[in-house]
């Protein structure tokens, strides 16, 4: 009997074209083919009744062991069964002459079946597979194909592939009609290997946390989109801030504000060369693509807009309605979006000293110049519009930055000029009566956001300002050395600890100098990275669970940052974004 897996129990499988998601039990719960955004054929992890799933059977089957082979998106697991062990490979081929799901399975001392029930579009309909001969058969709604080395047989509209003990087995989820075989699988499984390990092998780090931050680097490329350069947000649907409530969101799509911490995050370790200048190619594009004057909050990985948003008629992650597509978040204003992209910009030009897409940069600096002073949804995307501080920093932050890089002395000026009056508002009204910078104007409570403002220099770590606020974070919104973010909406005290925002204090900590602080916070942050090294977006303390999305990059571009940061602190290196005359060129 299949059910929905614990969220610290998933991995995912990438082609960096889309991806698909088992769990230690080896079953297959998500999966969209051909696209990351695409409907999904295996939904149980969003409804344990309609949703379709692949699951492995077998007499004494339960959990030994699980890794990805050297490094690539190869993923080996182990089973303990009657009389021995059963192992098991799965991956997506990547840049090689298949495309789709490969399972295949070393001799075993027992029966093993694998089970697949194929249920297109979220679960919400069925697909009827037609026989082609013993061992294919196509599903006509999906036009996929599945091909095994054993015969097929049909239990309803279940399909299964008994593979008798002592031999080897496989089978293949095509997306087109092409025939494999057991060696050209094989064939498959090296070069997707091999085309993993030259992905990773573009990034280095040496440091404090090493697996846990090379793991956070694969699992940030198991979400880009290689066409395109996009990252997503998160692989999944609906997977719950707060179990049982309202809080599920589709996150399959690239959001501005995250790509460009991602990039900041990788281009300190990048050492093939500007691969993070994809990220301004991605800019580019969807402006150009959408005849847009500014960036909106969130893309589809082909550059398009995300426009509407609708409710599937399924149960839930463990009763957690309502199970969204789309996103409303799409349709918001949210200045920091605009303003990161010209953060990670001043970070890319400075690493490499060139000023790829420069006219749409200038464009989006023009942009905030015209529209800071208006309300935002802000950094959580808030439903109520009011000036969030960190808006309104993250734009005076990017303006300063690039005006280093305008050819033009006026409309340097002009920028900077804008930055001095987003400065003073700060000043004047964005501080809680404490002193500490205010979640918006007029407000009496303080945000995590509030750490990012030393570490990009909008202020110094021991100005009166971040220290009334550190203060107060550590009184409101820390425990167990993690950390909650503030929400207008929603009472966040009843989520799980944040924890893009809780890598973000153990960043600060490390450049203000506390290094126990810092590494104390990421040991405790590190807790909730899973036995594959995957973080989603948040985590339940007293239950040990992980909640939200999965896998989250933003978090584990965060946490790459971080403990980057500590490493450095420790050699008396600062890792502040620093304006272009106080910023080395790497």
């Amino acid at each position: 009997m299949v059910k929905q897996p614990l969220i610290n129990q998933l991995a995912v499988l990438s082609d960096q074209r889309t991806c698909a998601i088992l769990d230690q039990d080896g079953t297959l719960n998500w999966y969209c083919p051909r696209r990351f955004d695409e409907a999904a054929v295996f939904s149980l992890l969003v409804d344990d009744q309609a949703g379709g799933f692949w699951a492995v059977a077998a007499p004494g089957k339960r959990f030994r062991q699980r890794e990805f082979v050297a490094g690539s998106s190869v993923l080996q697991t182990t089973f303990f069964v009657a009389g021995g062990t059963l192992t098991l490979t799965d991956w997506l081929p990547l840049n090689g002459a298949f495309q789709g799901l490969v399972r295949t399975m070393a001799p075993a001392p027992v029966n093993v079946t694998f089970t697949l029930r194929l249920r297109p579009e979220y679960g919400q309909r069925a697909d009827q597979a037609t026989p082609v001969a013993d061992t294919s058969a196509v599903f006509q709604h999906t036009g996929l194909w599945l091909y095994a080395s054993h015969p097929l047989v049909w239990h309803g509209q279940d399909v299964s592939v008994t593979v008798p003990a002592g031999e080897a087995g496989w089978a293949f989820l095509s997306e087109a009609e092409k025939q494999p075989t057991a060696a050209t699988l094989h064939t498959s499984r090296l070069a997707t290997e091999a085309a993993w390990q030259q992905l990773g092998g573009a990034f280095q780090y040496e440091g404090l946390y090493e697996r846990e931050v090379l793991n956070s680097v694969r699992a940030i490329q198991q979400v880009t989109y290689a066409e395109t350069g996009g990252v997503l947000a998160a692989a999944t649907i609906a997977l719950p801030e707060v179990i049982g409530d309202e809080r599920n969101y589709d996150y399959r799509y690239v959001w501005m504000r995250d790509l460009a911490l991602i990039t900041g995050a990788l281009s300190t370790l990048d050492i093939a060369g500007k691969q993070e200048f994809r990220f301004l190619d991605f800019v580019a594009a969807a402006l150009h693509k959408n005849q847009q004057d500014c960036v909106t909050p969130l893309y589809r990985v082909d550059h398009s807009l995300v426009k509407d948003m609708q409710e599937l008629k399924l149960s839930g992650y463990w009763g957690s309605q309502p199970v969204l597509i789309g996103n409303t978040a799409s349709g918001q204003r949210q200045l920091d979006a605009e303003a990161n992209v010209l953060i990670a910009a001043h970070i890319l030009y400075t690493k490499y000293g060139e000023q790829p897409h420069w006219a749409t940069i200038a464009q989006i600096a023009d942009y905030i110049c015209r529209s800071w002073d208006k309300k935002d949804n802000g950094i959580w995307e808030e439903g109520v519009l009011h000036h969030y501080t960190s808006s309104k920093v993250f734009a005076a932050l990017g303006l300063e930055l690039v005006a280093d890089y305008n050819p033009d002395p006026a409309e340097a000026a002009r920028w900077r000029h804008n930055a001095g009056l987003i400065r003073e508002f700060v000043a004047t009204r964005c501080l809680t009566k404490t002193g500490a910078y205010a979640s918006y104007a007029g407000s009496e409570e303080v945000d995590v956001s509030a750490a990012l403002f030393a570490l990009w220099s909008y202020t110094e770590p021991d100005a009166p300002a971040m220290l009334a606020t550190i203060q107060e974070l550590e009184a409101r919104y820390c425990r167990e050395q993690l950390y909650w973010r503030r929400l207008e909406e929603y009472d966040s005290q009843k989520e799980g600890a944040f924890l893009a925002g809780s890598c973000w204090m153990a960043h600060y900590y490390a450049v203000a100098g506390n290094l126990p602080k810092s590494q104390a916070i990421l040991d405790a942050v590190a807790r909730f990275q899973n036995d594959l090294g995957y973080f989603s977006e948040e985590a339940d303390v007293d239950k040990g669970l992980l909640l939200g999305n999965f896998a989250q990059s933003f978090v584990h571009s965060s946490f790459v940052c971080a403990a980057n940061g500590l490493t450095k602190a420790h050699a008396g290196i600062d890792t502040r974004v620093r304006p272009r005359s106080a910023t080395p060129v790497a």
